[in-house]
């Protein structure tokens, strides 16, 4: 009979954005792999995402289990039916251990795992509570993670704020690993000819000029991924040839076009919807701006670092964990418009080329490959 493994988040889109490789990891070293996750709210993703998610969870022999977990830290009555799910799927397997994901689900995915005395992992996705984070986050999440690390085998952290935070825990082992991982080794291989190709050529499609100036900005459309500080600053700077495009869905579409339209720059800004060529949008791009208030890692900013588009991020936790000060970015206060319009201006006027070959050394630590091995170690610890 073969060992069993569960993979656990709240939501779907959880196990879908950061979790296929693992899955495939723990296959190869012999485990039944289950999922347990909401696949009816399934989060950020699009129904077509979770359709295919679902169909690629059955084309490798996954086996999914509906938890009905609710939104963010859920109710009395909703979290005591999703822990009941959770005793079932555990007394009806016999699991090796459990990987724990996001908030919700690694506090009732710890809590049945500890009745079931299962070992788990947590990959804490970037703690809800950080520096500069409203005091009721320290006050509600700080305890129960405070709490529940004694229930934690393996602590997963992505960053290195969160590193120093996790040392007042008491998991058993505290493992720093540099988010899920991108294709640095790709990236670093392909020339400036190839490059300008690409821009070119997409370029052409979005109809943008040669001479115009494109700051590209990748995430949801949401009060936390904070595009309205891009628009307020291009407004500011009042210069048609600033072209921005956005790229990714969520629910401020609508607002983020009427406040476009409110600081007379709808004609500057693009709204791409979901894309899947983003290395070639950055390639077409001259800026990247990520101005998150809250993230872990942020693969959006990463993997611009990686494709070698110039940076302009959040000092926020994660986001300066990659970036090199006006090496491969700048960062910046995500609230302060003045700031951010500024150093738009002073990176239009410099030279956007960057090298990344020049620093390929530290960026391999967030290679997919070195990731993987690091998971590889951990997994067979158990």
């Amino acid at each position: 009979m073969s060992k069993k493994v569960l993979m656990l988040a709240a939501k779907a889109n959880m196990i879908q954005q950061f979790n296929h490789r693992n899955i495939k990891i723990l296959q190869s070293l012999g485990y039944e792999v289950h999922v347990a996750t909401n696949m009816i709210d399934f989060g950020s993703m699009s129904l077509a995402e979770n359709e295919t998610f679902k169909q690629w969870m059955l084309e490798n022999n996954v086996i999914a289990h509906q938890i009905d977990f609710e939104r963010r830290i859920g109710s009395i009555k909703g979290n005591m039916l999703s822990i009941g799910q959770l005793r079932r799927i555990f007394r009806e397997n016999s699991f090796s251990f459990v990987h724990v994901h996001s908030p919700l689900g690694s506090i009732l995915g710890r809590y049945v795992a500890k009745q079931f005395k299962v070992p788990v992992i947590y990959t804490a996705h970037g703690f809800h509570f950080f520096k500069g984070s409203p005091v009721k986050s320290w006050l509600l999440y700080y305890p129960v993670e405070w709490v529940l690390s004694f229930f934690t085998e393996v602590l997963i952290v992505i960053n290195k704020e969160d590193l120093k935070i996790a040392s007042n825990f008491h998991a058993t082992k505290v493992q720093y690993i540099p988010g899920v991982g991108v294709d640095v080794k790709t990236a670093i291989k392909i020339s400036d000819s190839q490059k300008k190709h690409i821009r070119d050529l997409k370029r052409r499609e979005l109809n943008i000029k040669n001479d115009e100036l494109v700051i590209l900005s990748v995430g949801e459309l949401s009060v936390r991924k904070n595009q309205k500080v891009i628009l307020e600053a291009i407004s500011i700077l009042k210069d048609p040839k600033i072209k921005v495009l956005i790229a990714g869905v969520g629910p401020l579409k609508n607002e983020l076009l009427r406040f476009a339209e409110e600081l007379n720059i709808s004609e500057q800004v693009i709204l791409l919807g979901y894309r899947n060529d983003i290395r070639e949008l950055h390639y077409a791009s001259d800026i990247n701006v990520f101005p998150s208030l809250q993230e872990g890692l942020a693969l959006g900013g990463l993997e611009s670092v990686v494709d070698g588009l110039f940076t302009i991020g959040s000092d926020i936790r994660g986001i300066r964990d990659y970036i090199i000060e006006d090496k491969n970015g700048k960062l910046f206060s995500p609230k302060n418009v003045k700031e951010l319009s500024s150093k738009i201006l002073a990176t239009a006027a410099s030279d956007l080329n960057v090298n990344v070959k020049c620093y390929s050394d530290f960026l391999m630590k967030f290679d997919s490959e070195s990731i993987d091995e690091r998971m590889v170690d951990i997994y067979k610890q158990f």
